[in-house]
């Protein structure tokens, strides 16, 4: 009985004792889980403003005419530059519709800005054909192709995701997957933003009165 007396304390102040440890213990797990957690997200963002920033670039590719085109042919005012290719069924046709409404509503200001269409397959589309495509939707879109090393050079200073992919049973024999990209470069070609291709032409507008 006298053993029970001062045993009880004792195992009381143990269990009291390993509740506190494990207590503590749960809240140093958290708390670094939470800084980890906060600095994985602080470098995540660090890594995509430091990929956005290195969007664009030169690129040496052939216009109407047969005429050069680099970076330096839109130095001087905005413009837009989108990817793709003139066998493709939907996604290029629509994003050089919305490049086309944007000319439009801009009506005497469209001069303000440039636009530009680059081939992703200049197996198929030499400068004459990616032209004539651009052109179907307005004649101010500028077409662009070039060898395959230079169309690659452009998709990659853009960050252009690309892969050809046969088709079967199909006349085309194959496709280009691609991303569908609309993106705004300023006046210097630094990079402004992006759009989908199925952006709303206001929001586009809205951006390129903040350039122009």
């Amino acid at each position: 009985p006298v053993c029970g007396i001062f045993l009880q304390p004792f195992l009381v102040g143990i269990k009291r004792g390993i509740l506190i440890s494990l207590g503590l213990v749960i809240f140093w797990l958290l708390l670094d889980f939470l800084y980890l957690s906060k600095l994985e997200s602080t470098n995540k963002s660090n890594l995509e403003l430091e990929q956005i920033a290195s969007i664009g670039g030169d690129f040496d590719l052939i216009g109407k005419d047969g005429k050069k085109y680099n970076i330096a042919s839109f130095m001087g005012k905005p413009f837009l530059i989108f990817f793709g290719f003139a066998s493709c069924p939907d996604i290029c046709p629509y994003g050089l519709t919305m490049i086309s409404s944007v000319l439009d509503s801009l009506d005497k200001d469209s001069n303000k800005i440039s636009a530009v269409f680059v081939t992703l397959d200049p197996e198929r589309d030499d400068y004459k054909k990616v032209s004539e495509f651009a052109n179907i939707f307005h004649e101010e879109i500028i077409g662009l192709s070039g060898n395959q090393e230079q169309v690659d050079n452009a998709a990659l200073a853009w960050r252009v995701y690309k892969k050809k992919v046969l088709l079967e049973s199909s006349d085309l024999e194959y496709t280009i997957d691609h991303s569908s990209f609309i993106y705004l470069m300023d006046a210097n070609g630094k990079y402004h933003t992006h759009f989908p291709h199925n952006v709303d032409e206001e929001e586009i507008l809205k951006e390129i009165e903040t350039l122009i």
